[in-house]
C-alpha cells in the first residue's frame, strides 16, 4: 500500500508541478489581455492559440519528467528512454509506421463514405505554417514521450512490471487529452487515444527505448493534420494538402475529434499494436515478453 501511495504520489506531483506553472502563465496573459481590452471570448481564445504557451506547456512536461527522475528514481537503475542505441533508426521505424497507420485510415474512412476530399491549391503561403507545424509536433512527440512513455511508464514498470505499465500510462495519457474539444463527445475518443498509448507503450517496451514512439508519435499527429485535413484530437489546423468534409456517421468519419474519433482507427491500432509486438520482440533482450503477450491475447 505504501508503494502504491508513492507512486501515485510520484506521479500526481509531477503533473501537478506542470499545471501550477500553466495557471500562473495563464493568469499573466489574461492580466495582459484584460489590460488591452479583450473580453472573455477573446482572453480564452488567445491564450489556447498562443504557440508561447503550447511549447511552454511541452518544455514544463519535460522538464517535469527530468526533475522527478533526479530526485526520487535516478539510482534505481531504470531509465527514461532517450540514449537509445540505434535509436534514430527506430524513430524512421515509428515515422514509417505513423505514416502507414494514419494513411490506412484515412483512406478507409474515406473510401466508406465517411469524408469527401479536395485537393487544395497550393501557396507559397502555406509553406511556412506547415514547416511550423513539423516543429510543432516534434515538440508534442518527443514532451509527450517522454513524459508518459518515459517517465510514468518507466515508473511504473520499475514497480509493478510492464504490463501494468502500459495499461496505465496508456489510460493515463488519454486523460492527458480530457481538455481537448469532442474529447468525451462518444467513446470512440477515448479508446483511440488509449489504444494510441498502447501501441507506443508496447513498442517502448519491445524496442527497449523512446524513439520508435517519437516517430509514430510525429508523422501520426502531422499527417492527420496536414497532409489529410482532418482535426487532430480535436484541434483544427490552418493549412493542410487536402480540405476534408466530413459526410459520414461520427463514428465514422471521427466527427470534430478528427481520425481519432472514428472506430476505424480503433481496428488498425489494435492490428498494428500486434504487429509491433510481433516484429520487435526479440530485438529487447531485457524486455519482459510473457507478461505483454498476456495483454495482447
Amino acid at each position: 500500500m505504501k508503494t502504491h501511495a508513492s507512486v501515485a504520489g510520484k506521479i500526481a506531483l509531477s503533473f501537478v508541478m506542470v499545471m501550477v506553472v500553466m495557471i500562473i502563465v495563464s493568469f499573466i496573459f489574461a492580466a495582459i489581455g484584460v489590460a488591452r481590452g479583450m473580453n472573455l471570448a477573446e482572453l480564452e481564445a488567445s491564450i489556447g492559440e498562443s504557440l508561447l504557451v503550447q511549447y511552454l506547456q511541452m518544455i514544463l512536461f519535460i522538464a517535469s519528467s527530468y526533475a522527478m527522475y533526479a530526485f526520487f528514481e535516478r539510482k534505481k537503475g531504470w531509465a527514461i528512454g532517450l540514449r537509445q542505441r540505434r535509436g534514430t533508426a527506430y524513430a524512421l521505424h515509428g515515422a514509417v509506421a505513423g505514416i502507414i497507420l494514419i494513411s490506412a485510415s484515412a483512406v478507409l474512412i474515406w473510401a466508406f463514405g465517411g469524408v469527401s476530399w479536395q485537393w487544395v491549391e497550393w501557396d507559397q503561403e502555406m509553406l511556412v505554417p506547415m514547416l511550423k507545424g513539423i516543429l510543432l509536433f516534434v515538440g508534442v512527440a518527443v514532451s509527450e514521450e517522454i513524459y508518459s512513455r518515459g517517465y510514468v511508464q518507466g515508473l511504473l514498470r520499475h514497480h509493478y512490471g510492464s504490463t501494468t505499465a502500459i495499461v496505465v500510462s496508456s489510460i493515463l495519457f488519454a486523460l492527458l487529452h480530457s481538455m481537448n474539444p469532442g474529447m468525451f463527445s462518444s467513446p470512440l475518443p477515448v479508446i483511440n487515444l488509449i489504444m494510441a498509448g498502447v501501441i507506443m507503450a508496447v513498442a517502448r517496451e519491445v524496442t527497449g527505448g523512446l524513439w520508435w514512439p517519437i516517430g509514430l508519435h510525429l508523422t501520426w499527429n502531422y499527417f492527420q493534420g496536414y497532409i489529410y485535413g482532418f482535426n487532430v484530437s480535436g484541434t483544427t489546423r490552418d493549412y493542410s494538402l487536402l480540405h476534408t468534409v466530413d459526410q459520414g456517421p461520427a463514428w465514422l468519419s471521427g466527427g470534430g475529434f478528427g481520425i481519432e474519433g472514428s472506430a476505424v482507427s480503433i481496428v488498425l491500432l489494435v492490428l498494428g499494436t500486434i504487429a509491433v509486438y510481433m516484429i520487435y520482440r526479440h530485438k529487447n533482450k531485457k524486455f519482459d515478453a510473457d507478461s505483454v503477450s498476456s495483454l495482447l491475447r
